[in-house]
């Protein structure tokens, strides 16, 4: 009777020993998977927190360089006003020069034959109506010398006379090779004008007759303005969106990211 007591008390302690390691093991698995679940949770929160960070980085960084991009223009300006402060009596003894066969023929004359001209000779007065340059004939500038100058002019933001050059380079050479750039920066003239119908007949030219050019995607982000100083809203965002579809990874597109956060 002892003996088997003392054999059931034995098993039963077995048993009692080999449940309290099943429950400690259990415990300690659902304690790991709980921690596993903790960490994978801590995890994601993680990426997730760092993934909106990196893309919240990339929009300011784009924005970024879509406002350097944009004060290029500017900047090419003030880089070429300080140039023509050191260029500006070159140009006008030119451009005096060039007019000086049509306004002081004698004097000219005297100077081709190493003569001095008479100190007390009255130089030739202009008409009241007469432009302050001289009259430009296809012999008197090339194709190149026209267009800079009517380039020069916009960028100095002599816009409405830029505008008239620019027509005179188109009618003179309309086949020329800165036809493209004459109607582009014609559309950047009457842009800073605020005349936005006139620049979007300009930069639709290019995008109608010279699409294969290099000033398309430029083009399109001046209509995209104009639309927009059209008060076409819609018309600009539509043009804005096609600029980032067609040329990712341009300033052009980051100019037209930053412009339609504004919008």
């Amino acid at each position: 009777m002892n003996l088997r007591h003392t054999q059931t008390v034995t098993t039963h302690r077995s048993l009692y020993g080999r449940a309290f390691r099943v429950s400690v093991a259990v415990t300690l698995l659902t304690a790991v998977a709980a921690a596993q679940t903790a960490f994978s949770q801590s995890s994601n929160d993680a990426m997730s927190l760092l993934l909106d960070q990196n893309r919240q980085l990339q929009a300011e960084i784009q924005a970024l360089r879509g406002q350097l991009d944009e004060q290029g223009f500017e900047i090419k300006k003030l880089q070429r006003d300080s140039l023509n402060r050191y260029t500006d009596v070159d140009q006008r003894l030119s451009d005096l020069e060039v007019a000086a066969p049509q306004t002081a023929p004698p004097a000219t004359a005297q100077r081709a034959q190493g003569g001095t001209p008479a100190v007390n000779q009255a130089p030739s007065q202009p008409s009241p109506n007469a432009s302050t340059r001289p009259s430009l004939q296809p012999a008197v500038l090339s194709e190149q010398q026209l267009y800079q100058m009517a380039y020069d002019s916009v960028i100095n933001s002599h816009f409405e006379r830029s505008i008239a050059e620019f027509d005179q380079y188109l009618g003179q050479y309309p086949e020329g090779r800165f036809v493209t750039n004459a109607h582009y920066w014609k559309g950047q003239a009457y842009l800073y004008l605020e005349r936005f119908e006139e620049a979007r007949s300009a930069y639709e030219i290019i995008l109608e007759q010279y699409a294969d050019s290099s000033k398309l995607p430029d083009a399109m982000y001046g209509l995209g303005l104009a639309y927009q100083g059209m008060g076409n809203i819609q018309r600009a965002r539509q043009m804005l969106t096609d600029i980032k579809r067609r040329f990712p990874n341009t300033g052009v597109a980051n100019l037209a990211d930053t412009r339609l956060l504004s919008l």
